[in-house]
C-alpha cells in the first residue's frame, strides 16, 4: 500500500513537470488553449489509472495517454462550438440575403412605379402639332417629318389615345379646290404616321377647307398659318401643349 501511495506521488510529479510548461505556453497564445485543462486533468486521472494497474512505470505511461485523450475531448468540444459559430453565421447571411433580396426588389418596383407616373404625366398633357404646306402643296416639308418622327414615337407608346387629324387651307382660290387639298393634307400626315407604325385606328380625320382661319385679317402670313393639318390627342379635361 505504501509503494502504491510513493508511486502516486512520484506520477503526480512526473505529469506536472511534464505538462506544466505546456500550461505557462498556452497562456500566452490563444491557439495553446485549446483543452489545456482537459490535457491536465486526462495527465493526472492517467497516472492514478496507471499506478494502480503497472506502478510507476504504469504511472508514466497512464500520465501520456491520459494527457493525449484529454487533449482530445478538449478538441472536440472546440471543433464542436466552432461549428456552431459557424451555423449561426450562416444562417445570418441566409437572412442578409433574403433582406438583399426583398431590398432589390423594392428597387425594381418603385423603378416601374416612377416609370408609370411619369408615363401617366405625359399622357395628361394634351398635345398639339401643325404641320404647314406650300401653296396649293400637300407635300410634307422635312423639317416637319422630323417633328412627325417624334409624335409618332409617343403615339405608338400610348396606343390607347386618339388623335384628331384636322386639314386646313387658306382662303384664297375656289372653296370647293380648298376643301378638296385640305383632304389630301390630312391623309398625307396620316400616311406618314401609319409608314413609322403608328395604329390606323387611332387617328380621327377630318378636312375644314378654308374655314376657320387663324387671323381674321388675310394677308401673306395669315395664309401661310392657314395651310396645315393640326393634330391633337384627344383627352378630357387636360392642358395642351403645342410644337
Amino acid at each position: 500500500m505504501k509503494k502504491q501511495l510513493i508511486s502516486t506521488l512520484i506520477a503526480a510529479t512526473i505529469a506536472t513537470s511534464t505538462f506544466a510548461p505546456m500550461a505557462n505556453a498556452s497562456e500566452t497564445k490563444d491557439e495553446y488553449k485549446v483543452g489545456q485543462q482537459e490535457q491536465l486533468i486526462g495527465a493526472g486521472s492517467g497516472a492514478a489509472v496507471g499506478v494502480l494497474v503497472g506502478g510507476p512505470a504504469g504511472a508514466v505511461v497512464g500520465a501520456i495517454f491520459g494527457g493525449i485523450i484529454g487533449t482530445t475531448v478538449g478538441q472536440q468540444d472546440y471543433i464542436k462550438a466552432q461549428d456552431q459559430e459557424v451555423s449561426e453565421l450562416a444562417a445570418r447571411n441566409t437572412e442578409l440575403e433574403k433582406v438583399s433580396q426583398r431590398y432589390n426588389q423594392a428597387q425594381i418596383e418603385m423603378a416601374r412605379l416612377k416609370q408609370a407616373y411619369d408615363n401617366q404625366r405625359t399622357l395628361d398633357l394634351a398635345l398639339e402639332m401643325n404641320v404647314h404646306f406650300r401653296t396649293g402643296s400637300a407635300a410634307i416639308e422635312p423639317q416637319f417629318q422630323r417633328q412627325l418622327d417624334d409624335i409618332a414615337e409617343l403615339m405608338k407608346q400610348a396606343p390607347d389615345v386618339n388623335w384628331q387629324l384636322a386639314g386646313y387651307a387658306d382662303r384664297r382660290g375656289d372653296s370647293q379646290k380648298n376643301l378638296a387639298l385640305s383632304m389630301k393634307r390630312v391623309d398625307a400626315v396620316r400616311d406618314y404616321l401609319e409608314s413609322r407604325g403608328v395604329e390606323s385606328d387611332q387617328f380621327v380625320v377630318e378636312a375644314m377647307g378654308d374655314q376657320y382661319p387663324q387671323k381674321a385679317e388675310q394677308n401673306f402670313e395669315g395664309d401661310f398659318f392657314d395651310r396645315r393639318v393640326t393634330l391633337r390627342s384627344q383627352q378630357e379635361d387636360t392642358r395642351t401643349a403645342q410644337f
